[in-house]
């Protein structure tokens, strides 16, 4: 009896050592795992960090020729009339309108009462100028928005224009011939023949126009083939998961 009863303390030792040996194991085995994950993971935040903290590769920059080939682009009719609600509504349309009807009314105001004084058609050229010279700055606004073509609303509408250039600044044009028409029916545009006038503005304005717009267009992708990086100016670098979580441990 006595030792059958030593047989099973040394059986029941040797189960208990086994049993411990085999926790040993496991737990060194979790170790082991763990240090191995660990820099994997570490790869994992430093390479999202970094994934935030890249800047976008700057786009190639074409050459003159090819930035010039590049920024035109052939006419599209169909397209373009297809467009007219979102051509018509563009800002810069918009302003050339209005800004060239505010020239017009400040051209009439300017020199309506001096001009009223003088006979239509027997004004002198020195009677004029001396008319101008008491306010030069709307008889150069009125040229440059009223007469053919129509410089300042043209390059507007061309240089904001997203598509239709040609067409916007053709509509443009014949609002212009109108606005000048109503000028010359009052006294301060009404020395001359105001006939021809009419008809030299209905035939080179709108023409003009489109012309001007269409051209401030092309210059206006020419600028941005040439420099494609000039929108990415003032973009700040996006931030990733791993620079947000670093300034919320700091």
């Amino acid at each position: 009896m006595a030792r059958a009863k030593r047989t099973d303390r040394t059986e029941a030792r040797r189960r208990h050592r086994a049993e411990q040996a085999a926790l040993a194991e496991v737990e060194s085995g979790d170790e082991t795992a763990t240090a191995t994950a660990s820099p994997s993971s570490a790869k994992g935040s430093t390479k999202g960090a970094s994934r935030g903290t890249e800047k976008p590769a700057p786009a190639a920059r074409p050459g003159i020729m090819g930035a010039f080939r590049g920024a035109y682009r052939p006419l599209n009719l169909r397209g373009d009339l297809a467009a007219l609600p979102l051509i018509f509504s563009n800002l810069g349309f918009l302003a050339a309108m209005v800004g060239t009807a505010a020239i017009a009314v400040v051209f009439v105001l300017a020199y309506n009462d001096a001009l009223a004084a003088i006979p239509v058609g027997t004004a002198t050229t020195d009677q004029l100028s001396a008319i101008v010279q008491t306010s030069t700055i709307p008889y150069f606004l009125g040229t440059m928005a009223l007469q053919p073509p129509p410089v300042i609303g043209a390059f507007l509408i061309g240089f904001m224009a997203k598509r239709g250039s040609w067409l916007t600044g053709l509509v443009y044009g014949i609002f212009v011939v109108i606005v000048a028409t109503l000028v010359f029916a009052t006294p301060a545009g009404a020395q001359g023949s105001t006939s021809n006038l009419v008809i030299g503005f209905a035939a080179w304005s709108p023409v003009g126009s489109a012309l001007l717009a269409s051209a401030a267009a092309w210059y206006r992708r020419f600028l941005d083939l040439s420099n494609p990086n000039r929108g990415q100016r003032g973009a700040k670098p996006q931030q990733g998961r791993g620079n947000t979580k670093a300034k919320a441990a700091r």
